[in-house]
């Protein structure tokens, strides 16, 4: 290939990509999707039939599923797997496609660590301009030629809503209004970031949930940012400093009423993976999430005791005047599991047979062991506490399919330890009404 070919190749290539760069403009679920993104050769990986590269138009008569993902993120490995399963389910009347931004060298190994027959679309910077969103998974369904709907949840991309869409039935797959503008790493409503905010060297804000499907908490040195989280994760968080992680399921004692308690956790309010059917739990979750942000100027020099302090006025402050609560650190004798020293613990020998499938410790430290106990009964109705005084070196094995409280201790009774259940005087947020 001669030069003058080379550079009339390059200016082909650029000038198709330039128009697909001009022409992508987000759709809106209800559009036609246009005859570029049809057309749009997507570079593939992990194809059945070693395909470098598709367009959607090849999958124009079927149900077409993107699903946009990455592989440092759980939920959207999970949702794959489920989608695989699907596609073996439906067969050629659905055309389910993973698409990532990231290159085949990070997703093909994936796929086959996993056993996924699917293939994925990879270094996508096109179809996430059609299709925007501030969140992964994140999942488009495309059908007779229209974009049919959009859902940040994998759960409703079930058996039920596909059998649905096949037949041509009418239904709201998820939410269509567009999320507002929000970056997760900036300060929030700053700049627009979910709402707007001026800068100041003190900032300290409550609100209620924002349109964006994404939850969590970060901290720094001069700031907690707190974004769609319910009631139970905010008053963990202002006493995290005193209350162990694992306790932050079983040391919240509630000292207002099942009503009351009910409506601030929700324990019942769950999803059925039928959009229609969960409009209460969306409704629930609009209601009685929040987000809130503490941020302190650098200079200012605050400690992060002094940092949470603010922090528990904040909270405590909003409560009382939104639900006359108030959330308080003290100490409540309740029952307890313990770990406790029975006899002098003796060797015992630990196959690696099938490790992946065990929690294996040999010759280590007994905290390493409690360690672990404790955090995987996190969500034990009583407390895990660890009452040990020998503090000396164990070998155990646990099944990882059967981490059950008699499962537990029949094997920490092997080497001279035990699990009992007794009363123990243990820090705890107690939720009380603010007058009492």
């Amino acid at each position: 290939m001669n030069a003058k070919t080379c550079v009339r190749a390059l200016l082909c290539l650029y000038f198709f990509i330039s128009v697909h760069y001009l022409t992508a403009q987000a759709l809106k679920v209800g559009d036609n999707i246009p005859p570029e993104l049809w057309n749009l050769s997507l570079q593939l990986a992990n194809h059945p039939q070693g395909k470098q590269s598709l367009t959607l138009s090849d999958y124009k008569d079927k149900l077409i599923i993107l699903d946009f993902w990455a592989t440092w993120c759980a939920p959207c490995i999970k949702s794959i797997n489920k989608l695989d399963s699907l596609q073996k389910q439906f067969g050629s009347a659905v055309a389910i496609l993973p698409v990532t931004y990231e290159n085949s060298r990070k997703a093909l190994p994936l796929f086959r660590k996993r056993g996924w027959s699917l293939p994925t679309v990879v270094e996508d910077t096109l179809l996430k301009r059609y299709f925007p969103h501030t969140g992964i998974p994140h999942q488009i369904w495309i059908r007779d030629g229209k974009f049919f709907g959009a859902s940040a949840s994998s759960e409703y991309t079930n058996t039920y809503n596909l059998h649905r869409a096949l037949n041509g039935e009418a239904f709201v797959l998820s939410n269509s209004s567009p999320p507002v503008s929000f970056n997760r790493d900036i300060p929030l409503f700053l700049d627009g970031n979910g709402g707007s905010l001026k800068d100041t060297r003190i900032r300290s804000l409550l609100s209620k949930r924002i349109n964006v499907n994404i939850g969590g908490i970060t901290r720094s040195a001069n700031n907690i940012r707190a974004y769609n989280v319910p009631f139970r994760s905010l008053i963990y968080e202002m006493y995290r400093l005193d209350i162990p992680y694992s306790g932050r399921f079983n040391r919240i004692v509630w000292e207002i009423s099942d009503s009351l308690k009910e409506e601030l956790i929700g324990t019942h309010k769950q999803k059925s993976g039928i959009y229609e059917n969960d409009l209460a739990y969306y409704q629930w979750l609009k209601e009685h999430s929040y987000c809130y942000e503490l941020a302190i100027d650098s200079s200012l020099n605050i400690s992060r005791e002094a940092l949470y302090q603010l922090m528990e006025q904040d909270i405590n402050r909003y409560f009382r005047l939104e639900k006359g609560i108030i959330a308080v650190l003290g100490k409540k004798k309740l029952p307890c599991y313990a770990i406790i020293n029975q006899d002098s613990p003796s060797s015992v020998l630990v196959s690696s047979d099938k490790a992946e499938n065990y929690f294996v410790m040999e010759n280590q430290a007994i905290e390493q062991l409690t360690n672990y106990i404790i955090a995987v009964l996190a969500q034990q109705p009583y407390p895990i506490i660890d009452k040990t005084t020998a503090k000396q070196h164990v070998s155990i094995r646990l099944n990882k399919a059967n981490l059950t409280i008699p499962a537990i201790k029949q094997e920490l009774n092997k080497i001279g330890l035990d699990l009992v259940l007794q009363q123990q005087e243990i820090p705890v947020i107690i939720v009380k009404y603010a007058n009492l």
